[in-house]
């Protein structure tokens, strides 16, 4: 499952365990649990993603918008039934927000991290944004499948200096494409996925024009389009104009080689809806306010393969 949590912190040295479980406590207590600068995120929409999560019961979760490995600790424990074991490394995010993997505590592989914070971009002086985050599952210390997980710099320019943001998006896309290029040159019988937030539109269909690159130097292919998901139900995010227009797009992605393509059980891909508390569909958003409910503001995408 690729999940993009939307500010996923979740701190709790602050908590007197005398009181009782965490889902006990009221919001506000839920929030005082934390001692960081960053706010909790609040409970109830902690528990929504948390049901989302275990309706699938992915094997492996790439989650962006993590505060680290503390948050997805607390969040995998309090939250998701203590299934998961939690991986995340620093990233170079200013705002906190890291990437993260969860992993079921009973797949029979050892995991490896790996980051590409000082990976040097060809933009003087740049790194990725984030990073790029590999995890490696190994078997009898073989690699068995590779992970790659990416947090695409926004289209924002604080700065006025770059436009959307494209140079530096640009740059961001190749240089993930050349650490998939030295891995894929390395491990040419492994399958290696690409996921996470490209926070653009990376498909084959109206390409946006930094992840052209994708397509030009590789055979990676998106999982959704692949799988035979129906463009209306292809979407991970929902956004509204000045006016009150809904769109709705694909901004999250898992890619994966056509050589693998044979691997994906497409009846069992899809992109998951949120739930209330009492397992009822949670509506399309028709508005911010409602969009803003909602415990993410991305969708998450299931992909399930069906690997030797």
């Amino acid at each position: 499952m690729v999940l993009n949590a939307q500010d996923l912190f979740l701190f709790m040295d602050k908590h007197d365990h005398q009181e009782g479980p965490v889902l006990d406590l009221p919001e506000v207590k839920w929030q005082l649990m934390s001692p960081s600068l960053w706010m909790n995120k609040p409970k109830e929409k902690c528990q929504l993603l948390a049901k989302t999560i275990l309706a699938d019961s992915p094997d492996i979760l790439m989650m962006t918008e993590v505060g680290g490995v503390e948050s997805l600790r607390n969040f995998a424990r309090h939250l998701l039934n203590d299934e998961y074991e939690a991986y995340s490394l620093p990233s170079n995010s200013d705002r906190g927000i890291d990437l993260g993997y969860l992993v079921k505590k009973t797949l029979p592989f050892e995991v490896r991290l790996k980051t590409h914070t000082r990976h040097p971009l060809p933009m003087p002086a740049f790194y990725f944004s984030r990073d790029v985050l590999r995890m490696d599952l190994l078997q009898e210390g073989k690699p068995y499948a590779l992970f790659l997980l990416v947090h695409i710099k926004s289209k924002l320019d604080l700065g006025k200096n770059d436009f959307e943001g494209r140079s530096r998006r640009v740059h961001e896309v190749n240089g993930l494409v050349d650490i998939y290029l030295a891995l894929e040159k390395e491990f040419p019988h492994v399958p290696i996925f690409i996921g996470g937030d490209m926070n653009g539109i990376a498909g084959e269909v109206e390409t946006e024009e930094e992840f052209k690159s994708i397509y030009e130097r590789t055979d990676l292919k998106d999982v959704a389009s692949m799988a035979g998901i129906p463009e209306e139900e292809r979407f991970s995010y929902v956004y509204f104009t000045r006016g009150g227009n809904r769109f709705q797009q694909q901004i999250d992605y898992l890619f994966l080689s056509e050589k693998f393509a044979d691997t994906i059980m497409r009846e069992e891909c899809y992109f998951p809806r949120y739930r209330n508390l009492e397992g009822f569909p949670l509506p399309i958003p028709k508005s911010y306010e409602k969009k803003s409910s909602l415990p993410s503001d991305h969708y998450p995408f299931l992909g399930t393969f069906k690997l030797p």
